[in-house]
């Protein structure tokens, strides 16, 4: 049953993980056909005012020879409806002509231009037209004049024109708004997991704690009832005692999925302790082939709740006893202060390792390794530290002679701190 629901879970995540990589790909493939469409409309663009502009060189001669503006007007009106910026220059290097509304730049009279001495201008219009056709020639070719005799007569200089340098800029501004649109998509999916995974653990927590209720309550009648006939000092009766004890405990811990668990203990090393007690006392059904000890100790101060850090360690120390080998091995817990501040629980095997390809699988639900699991322990455990404890937990190290896992809680003076409240599925 355990690995049919693991399978399952396991299954929709899967689905889910390959519908959100399929909207992502389909954006992406959105995206270079859009900026690929714009790059070819823009060097189509680039090429037609080539294009015009070289019929343009074919009539400049005329241009030049000219000795006033008047004859040649309507080829001067050709040139001011082009929105390619155009300077046509004598063989001097003369400005003679330029399309005044594109380049914003008032033409001068005729002989104004034909007067300037060139080797040393001093005409600002004419300086910054000049500027402003070397700076045209960097970015592509100008065109050479020649006269019927095919002698160079002038050059003709173009820039691009407004609409194309637009274009060139649109693939930057689309892969800039489309990397938002990405960065979007992304968190509305990370939210839309977290949600998902917060509804399934207090869904599943909340019907487990109910579902233990009932038993429990019974237990504890059947209890008192045997109470009252061999008495409170039976060593049967104690044990089932503190077995009940334990139940309620773990029915107590599945009720607080889902609600705002209080964070008012501080004494870390007796939690740690009382874990490893439990553990010990159940050490002999194992044959005594399996040692725990705690080491270290702390002085910095942190804030928990008992209930669920408890849960942490009993979970990790789960995993480490089915990791050994043979069943035989040592669980070691390390507490130490941290660098940073807070505190640092190792809880270390000496078991076969984690495989490299499963890495930080191990913290996804319904992911497991085991025959016979849900695959929810360690998700649980990474949800209690991080959402509830603001704490950090990772695979410290990992080979094949063992594993370790590091639990870091922050310092006291740093909570408390709002943890997202698990909100419980609605059928």
């Amino acid at each position: 049953m355990r690995n049919g629901f693991a399978a399952t879970l396991a299954k929709g995540l899967r689905r889910q993980y390959l519908f959100n990589t399929y909207l992502l790909l389909g954006s992406i493939s959105i995206v270079v056909a859009t900026t690929l469409f714009t790059i070819q409309v823009s060097k189509s663009v680039e090429r037609q005012a080539y294009l015009t502009t070289e019929l343009l060189s074919a009539q400049a001669s005329r241009l030049i020879k000219a000795e006033s503006l008047e004859g040649i007007q309507p080829i001067i009106n050709i040139i001011n409806e082009n929105e390619v910026p155009i300077i046509l220059t004598d063989k001097g290097g003369r400005p003679l002509l330029w399309n005044e509304p594109v380049i914003g730049i008032p033409l001068p009279d005729y002989q104004i231009l034909m007067r300037e001495n060139m080797s040393n201008p001093s005409n600002p219009i004419i300086q910054e037209i000049l500027t402003l056709a070397a700076g045209y020639d960097q970015e592509q070719d100008p065109f050479a004049i020649f006269d019927t005799d095919g002698q160079r007569v002038g050059t003709l200089h173009y820039g691009r024109s407004a609409l194309s340098q637009r274009l060139r800029v649109m693939p930057y501004l689309e892969l800039m708004v489309m990397a938002l649109f990405f960065l979007v998509i992304l968190w509305a999916m990370q939210s839309k997991k977290d949600a998902q995974q917060k509804a399934l653990f207090a869904g599943m927590a909340k019907e487990t704690a109910h579902q233990l209720g009932t038993p429990l309550t019974s237990l504890m009648g059947w209890a008192a009832l045997m109470e009252d006939k061999v008495g409170k000092s039976d060593d049967v009766i104690v044990e089932m005692n503190r077995d009940i004890d334990r139940l309620s405990m773990v029915s107590a811990r599945f009720s607080q999925i889902g609600s705002q668990p209080k964070l008012e203990d501080t004494d870390l090393l007796g939690v740690v302790d009382e874990t490893v007690s439990y553990f010990q006392r159940r050490l002999p059904h194992l044959g005594g082939r399996v040692q725990l000890r705690r080491e270290g100790t702390l002085t910095q101060d942190v804030l928990f709740n008992r209930d669920l850090l408890g849960w942490v360690l009993e979970n990790l120390i789960k995993n480490g006893i089915d990791a050994l080998s043979d069943g035989k091995g040592t669980i070691t817990l390390l507490l130490e202060d941290d660098p940073g501040g807070g505190a640092r629980i190792l809880v270390s095997d000496t078991g076969k390792g984690i495989p490299s390809r499963v890495g930080n699988k191990i913290f996804e639900p319904g992911f497991t390794t085991k025959k016979r699991g849900w695959g929810m322990g360690l998700a649980l455990v990474k949800r209690i530290v991080t959402q509830y404890h603001g704490g950090r937990i990772r695979i410290e190290s990992t080979s094949p002679h063992g594993t370790t896992f590091l639990v870091t809680l922050p310092p006291a003076s740093d909570l408390p701190r709002p943890a997202p409240a698990f909100v419980a599925a609605k059928d």
